[in-house]
């Protein structure tokens, strides 16, 4: 099975991979707990008591010093320089934990006379590395410090105490250690790649955000007629703060009920011809006081209902344009009473 290597991700992605290598680990943290305790009772009668506790304290040791880590890291600031070196502690926690793990096949093996206890622990043994391999998954380096530790000595046990027979114990063995690196190198190249994207989503709506709340021109996007979104300048303009404005009905800051009706009619038509839609119209501000705007607006891309529109204050330009004209001429186009 060929496997092809995702492109290295930005310092902004690298940082989150390891948000949530980290975040996963209250949950590996319980499993761990669970696999512990039924271990101690399991080995309870069929090992030494002494070899038994030691083992019990190295395993909750090294879980509180993981939580520990964990605690650590989520009061830290998170940049891309540093955050490897977090990575290397979380590893380190791993493979120390491998390490206990690995010990049920070594001084805690139960005796032959415990076939059931020593099957419970191959079960176990199995089954932790194949959690490890889920949880672990986002970091390579963590997951081979880990699954070398776990596996290694029950194949290594197999192979002193079995002879030629164990062959089959480690070749099965062998096929379950490819099958955990499939599944690892599977779901880090699905996680990476999904986080290489959101990460580009995130700093292309970050971009747009910049333009949006920097633009010179007020920028309102509305669904129907009810304001979904607008920037500072379109506050500016109708002299309101955002949050006064936003999901509030565009025709509320029309002059007249009339123009208000016009704009709407115009949209229909234009956006129905897949034209922009534009025109000049009366707004009133929050003082009373109102100012004459040109609004021009697109229907959005795959919204039947949300348009986006820019808006700009033109009363000097409609102004000049009346002084300049002949007492008979009508008002400028597209432009609903005076």
């Amino acid at each position: 099975m060929k496997f092809i290597l995702p492109r290295k991700l930005s310092g902004d992605a690298e940082v989150r991979r390891i948000e949530m290598l980290f975040d996963s680990l209250p949950s590996s943290i319980v499993v761990a707990l669970i696999g512990i305790f039924l271990c101690f009772l399991v080995l309870f009668e069929n090992t030494g008591i002494d070899i038994l506790k030691a083992w019990t304290a190295y395993m909750l040791s090294v879980l509180a010093v993981r939580v520990w880590i964990w605690h650590m890291f989520g009061n830290a600031d998170r940049h891309s320089d540093g955050i490897h070196g977090w990575e290397w502690l979380f590893a380190a926690g791993a493979l120390l934990t491998g390490l206990g793990w690995g010990a049920l096949f070594g001084p805690l093996y139960p005796p032959a006379t415990h076939p059931d206890a020593q099957m419970f622990i191959a079960l176990m043994v199995v089954i932790t590395a194949f959690t490890g391999t889920v949880f672990l998954a986002l970091s390579n380096t963590t997951f081979w410090l880990f699954i070398i530790p776990t596996l290694f000595p029950a194949i290594a046990h197999y192979a002193a105490g079995l002879g030629r027979q164990a062959q089959w114990p480690i070749t099965a063995a062998a096929c379950c250690i490819a099958v955990f690196i499939i599944v690892q190198r599977t779901l880090y190249q699905a996680a990476t790649t999904s986080l290489k994207r959101n990460t580009e989503i995130e700093s292309l709506l970050a971009e747009q955000q910049g333009i949006f709340d920097s633009s010179p021109m007020g920028i309102v996007v509305i669904d129907n007629t009810q304001v979904i979104k607008c920037n500072l300048r379109f506050g500016e303009l109708l002299g309101r703060r955002i949050q006064e404005i936003t999901n509030s009905h565009i025709n509320d800051h029309f002059v007249s009920a009339t123009e208000a009706a016009q704009f709407l009619a115009n949209n229909v038509d234009a956006f129905d011809h897949g034209h922009l839609a534009q025109g000049m119209y009366r707004l009133r501000r929050a003082d009373g006081n109102q100012f004459w705007a040109e609004l021009s607006g697109r229907r959005m891309a795959g919204g039947v209902t949300h348009s986006v529109w820019m808006v700009s204050d033109v009363t000097l330009r409609v102004a000049g344009e009346r002084r300049s004209r002949p007492r008979t001429q009508q008002s400028p186009a597209n432009a609903p009473g005076s």
